[in-house]
């Protein structure tokens, strides 16, 4: 997984360019991590993560230490959940047992869930929601 953050962000921002990362990325920058690189590997990482949660949880750490060596670049976390989210790669159960984890051994967690909190938030509403329905 850190081997895929790395060329992605090194193809959407190579290193020569100069951003600032407390602004956040362009659409065009998005769209380009999107669909070109990540839509590219997505059979690849869900072969390996699929079924997974532990392995999955374990991206995440990795996405953490990568943002988390990237300055916390304004809003790569976030995006990346979503997109992991909505390419399904990562399941809902691996981004919640990733929040409630605090292990010390993996640097910027606290900045890495204050990103993402609200979003992980939503996500824990939407599944309480659906587990209400099935119930019924």
């Amino acid at each position: 997984m850190t081997s895929f953050l790395q060329y992605i962000s090194s193809e959407v921002n190579p290193p020569s360019d100069e951003t600032d990362s407390s602004s956040a990325p362009s659409k065009e920058r998005l769209e380009q991590e999107k669909q070109k690189l990540l839509l590219s590997f997505k059979p690849l990482m869900q072969k390996f993560l699929h079924d997974h949660v532990d392995l999955q949880v374990s991206a995440l750490y990795a996405l953490q230490v990568h943002c988390y060596n990237s300055n916390f670049q304004k809003s790569m976390l976030f995006h990346f959940f979503v997109h992991f989210s909505d390419m399904e790669i990562i399941e809902e159960k691996a981004f919640l047992t990733w929040k409630e984890n605090i292990i010390q051994e993996f640097p910027g967690k606290y900045r890495a869930v204050f990103q993402v909190n609200q979003w992980l938030s939503w996500l824990e509403t939407a599944e309480e929601e659906e587990s209400e329905e099935e119930a019924y």
